[in-house]
């Protein structure tokens, strides 16, 4: 009901509708597309990239998978990657590779590994006694990531979710009633809703991304609230804001330090603060008045007020990227190239978020999995049959 009302609330507000994000345009505000399971048994439930690519796949002879364990390092012979050195059951193993080595660890995992094994910025990495196997200055830098502001509303409805002994009971019936069919409030995404939304009639496409919540979101559930509510989160989709991932120390166990560098270009601040202003009429139209409580983290009005507000809560909303950015030849910070392998060695390649030069202009999720699946078919094909 209440996601439908955010959609009404936007048509208020002149903001049309958009009943496919993923077709021809996605400019406007609509219900989003889920992975999740519509038929069959699992029906309800999450389907994680793992659950569609990883699990039919476990019986295959040619496939080890290990957990808990921790990739340390990646091993080089003569300029070639030859293996992985990891921790396994609490002692170091040695894995050689046939063919190549693939670094799939994310924004943040995949710069790590690659520093931790010699390659990336050559001062960097001579400064933790690492041994230089290439100088690459673009590893770890370029990181990206669509800053996030949340306006979180209490609800005088009942029908969202709240962490209270009503809001609890609900979520008792609705899980009996989820596990008989997959249907309900058990079977939420969460984020139900949303907009693609310009800041300026003049660019050639959104900028601005809503997500609208069910639910109170404080600080990603890091703190909870008893009251029934929802949120609305709006973020930017092309940041000019740069970060970096860097070595803490030589050791594997110590993880990298991330600087996000939210906000550190002033357009994004104000950027942010436009998009909020959008978000807050959104939320004031009279399609939500039915459910409009009391603002959680009301500010005074005034530029500087929400000015204050947004770097004091302004958040992640999980699609880093960038850290081991894809380039031609000629681009001093280009990490891999257009088939994802990494410029100065040989063997090696990183398939993940990382390789993106500049952060996508939506969700990541379904584009990661995209570019693996032309990637991978690929190196298939270079390799024929195995």
């Amino acid at each position: 009901m209440i996601s439908r009302a955010f959609v009404a609330a936007a048509r208020d507000c002149r903001i049309a509708a958009c009943d496919d994000f993923n077709g021809p345009a996605q400019e406007g505000a609509g219900l989003y597309q889920v992975m999740q399971y519509f038929d069959g048994p699992r029906r309800g439930e999450r389907c994680s990239a793992a659950a569609a690519y990883l699990f039919p796949a476990l019986g295959r002879s040619n496939l080890t998978v290990m957990t808990r364990a921790v990739a340390r390092r990646v091993l080089f012979e003569q300029g070639r990657a030859s293996g992985l050195e990891l921790r396994h059951a609490g002692r170091i193993r040695r894995i050689n590779a046939a063919r190549e080595v693939i670094v799939a660890g994310g924004a943040f995992g995949s710069p790590h590994l690659l520093m931790l094994s010699g390659v990336g910025p050559g001062e960097h990495l001579a400064r933790h006694g690492i041994p230089v196997v290439c100088d690459l200055p673009g590893v770890g830098a370029n990181l990206q990531d669509h800053v996030d502001y949340t306006i979180s509303y209490r609800s005088l409805r009942r029908d969202v979710i709240g962490l209270n002994p009503r809001g609890l009971a609900r979520l008792g019936k609705a899980a009996r009633r989820w596990r008989r069919d997959g249907r309900g409030l058990f079977a939420t995404p969460y984020a139900e809703a949303g907009a693609f939304l310009r800041s300026e009639p003049g660019i050639d496409r959104p900028d601005l991304q809503m997500h609208f919540v069910v639910g109170i979101v404080d600080r990603h559930m890091r703190r909870p609230h008893v009251h029934d509510g929802y949120s609305c989160h709006v973020c930017l989709l092309r940041p000019a804001s740069r970060g970096c991932v860097t070595l803490a120390d030589a050791r594997p166990a110590t993880p990298p330090l991330i600087d996000p560098g939210f906000l550190s270009d002033p357009r994004d601040l104000d950027a942010l603060r436009g998009a909020a202003r959008i978000a807050e009429t959104v939320l004031a139209a009279p399609s939500l008045a039915p459910w409009r409580g009391a603002r959680l983290y009301p500010h005074d009005g005034s530029d500087a007020g929400l000015d204050a507000d947004i770097r004091a809560r302004a958040d992640t909303i999980y699609h880093p990227a960038g850290t081991c950015r894809m380039g031609a030849d000629g681009d001093a910070m280009a990490v891999v190239d257009a088939r994802a392998r990494v410029r100065g060695v040989e063997g090696l390649r990183v398939i993940d978020a990382a390789i993106m030069p500049r952060l996508i202009g939506g969700n990541t999720t379904a584009p990661v999995i995209m570019m693996a699946e032309k990637l991978a078919a690929g190196i298939v094909g270079q390799a024929g049959p195995a």
